[in-house]
């Protein structure tokens, strides 16, 4: 490892902000299943979100994944009403994918302070659609 690379914490590198102008994340989610012998089907979902506000690293991690866990999420309910997954895998999954989020909420924290990035989670200004 050379001494620039030592020289850059995780912590610098998600408190880091790329001189975006455009605020927009787009996540994708991709996923091939096998539905019976030689024969897969692609489950596919694209979702974007644009804020107001400028992010830093650490809070385009967090909301993309966010985005990321929302949309397996409701693949693998697809996938367990179909039969395709037993409950026992889609509960192995949903807490991978919530201690997945949980690591990045962790780390968030440390650079934020505590509960700074909740704000993403929480229910705010829903009223103001409608």
């Amino acid at each position: 490892m050379s001494d620039t690379a030592a020289r850059i914490s995780m912590d610098s590198i998600m408190d880091a902000s790329l001189g975006e102008v455009s605020n927009k994340i787009t996540t994708t989610f991709k996923k091939t299943v096998l539905i019976r012998d030689y024969e897969t089907e692609v489950i596919e979902a694209t979702n974007s979100v644009e804020f107001d506000h400028p992010l830093i690293g650490i809070e385009r991690m967090f909301v993309t994944a966010v985005m990321e866990i929302q949309m397996e999420y409701t693949a693998y309910v697809n996938l367990m009403a179909k039969g395709l997954i037993t409950q026992s895998e889609f509960s192995i999954r949903k807490k991978s994918l919530e201690e997945g989020l949980y690591s990045i909420k962790f780390k968030a924290d440390s650079i934020l302070g505590e509960g700074v990035i909740d704000k993403y989670i929480n229910h705010n200004n829903l009223d103001k659609w409608g």
